[in-house]
């Protein structure tokens, strides 16, 4: 059997230490980067989803005010309509009218 050089044992457990430190490092700054840009990518999200909301609620509103236009074209076509039904009749009583 040969003898162990301690030495030599703790100068390649110490260089296993710092590379495992390094790449413990390395893998933290990576999460860190990550996590930095999910954070980024959501608040962007956020801002974006807000004025979405916005812009709908506008083009809602829009559409609103279009509804009660038709609904006051509904009521004034119904309205003529009325009167152009009526209309036959009052011809034919001016015509029935003796002169």
């Amino acid at each position: 059997m040969q003898p162990i050089d301690q030495e030599k044992e703790i100068r390649d457990i110490k260089r296993r230490l710092d590379l495992a430190e390094s790449k413990l490092s390395q893998q933290s700054g990576q999460f860190e980067f990550i996590s930095g840009q999910l954070r980024d990518i959501q608040l962007y999200i956020h801002a974006r989803s807000a004025d979405l909301d916005e812009r709908h609620d506008q083009v809602d509103k829009r559409f609103n005010g279009i509804d009660k236009r038709f609904d006051g074209s509904d009521a004034r076509a119904a309205s003529i309509e009325g009167k152009v039904d009526a209309l036959p009749r009052v011809i034919a009583e001016l015509i029935g009218r003796p002169g």
